[in-house]
């Protein structure tokens, strides 16, 4: 082998091991010293980043829009039963109730 395999197998190492390392560290809980800390830290919100990956996600995945924009009106107290055409068939017995109900009109 040559210094130039060397030196390329030496810098995937320190790549994969520092890898492992910022794992090891972003998966480490914070420590909370008192309540006041803990609401603080609370009311901060999801910060830039989720935000940024929650808009890539709603781009790829229209139901996870749909979802979140549910989630938003439920928050505020809105909430709509009606069925929409894209909404999966209910299961269990309740289900075919309202089936024979709207059958029967």
């Amino acid at each position: 082998m040559s210094a130039a395999d060397w030196i390329g197998l030496g810098v995937i190492a320190l790549v994969i091991v520092g890898g492992l390392l910022l794992l090891n560290q972003v998966t480490k809980p914070y420590d909370v010293k008192d309540e006041d800390e803990f609401e603080r830290r609370r009311k901060q919100g999801t910060g830039m980043m989720t935000a940024g990956l929650m808009g890539l996600q709603q781009m790829l995945d229209p139901s996870a829009k749909k979802a979140a924009e549910v989630q938003q009106d439920l928050r505020r107290g809105i909430y709509d039963d009606e069925e929409e055409p894209d909404d999966p068939p209910e299961a269990g017995a309740e289900a075919r109730e309202k089936e024979k109900m709207s059958d029967k009109l």
